[in-house]
């Protein structure tokens, strides 16, 4: 239930910005991304500011993953797009979007780093699923159109090789029997 609410805030929060900015792109100078971006680290504060009431009540693992969640998708779209509209989106380099996707890096380094420090498997399973989406985001923005395809997509297919190998290896360390 407490996950259906969780989505359904997000679905009003972007709704009402979105009405009152007569459903336009922005919003106090923001566009959807940045106000998720806002939304989920206000929702990852109040999840860590009422983390005894929700421990309590079995909600803080739902509340701390969604709060990720919109946090995490709201950077990785920042990233792509920035704070621009659709119509200036086109003629923006890739170089003026390159501080959102360092922004994305360094929110994923940090969730790893506080994950080494708690051993908290949830934040280091978001900071490294979302620190591999943003190198191979940025691998593709800035190698698709000067690199070969042909050399393109093996660079592409032998890293997904190497990381779905160590996977698998430790995948198989959890399940080896004494």
């Amino acid at each position: 239930m407490w996950l259906f609410f969780l989505l359904a805030l997000g679905n009003w929060f972007g709704a009402e910005t979105g009405y009152v900015s007569g459903w336009g792109a922005y919003w106090l100078g923001m566009n959807y991304p940045i106000r998720f971006v806002l939304f989920g680290g206000a929702l990852l504060a109040l999840c860590y500011g009422a983390q005894s009431l929700l421990r309590q009540r079995q909600l803080f693992t739902v509340s701390k993953a969604m709060g990720l969640t919109y946090l995490f998708i709201a950077l990785w779209i920042m990233s792509i797009f920035g704070n621009y509209d659709a119509d200036s989106w086109y003629q923006v380099s890739q170089a003026r979007l390159l501080p959102w996707g360092l922004l994305f890096a360094v929110a994923a380094g940090v969730c790893i780093f506080i994950s080494l420090k708690t051993d908290d498997g949830m934040l280091r399973g978001f900071g490294l699923t979302f620190l591999a989406i943003n190198l191979y985001t940025r691998f593709l923005e800035f190698f698709w159109n000067g690199m070969h395809k042909v050399l393109f997509f093996l660079i592409l297919a032998v890293s997904l090789a190497v990381i779905g190998r160590y996977a698998e290896r430790i995948w198989h360390a959890g399940n080896v029997k004494p």
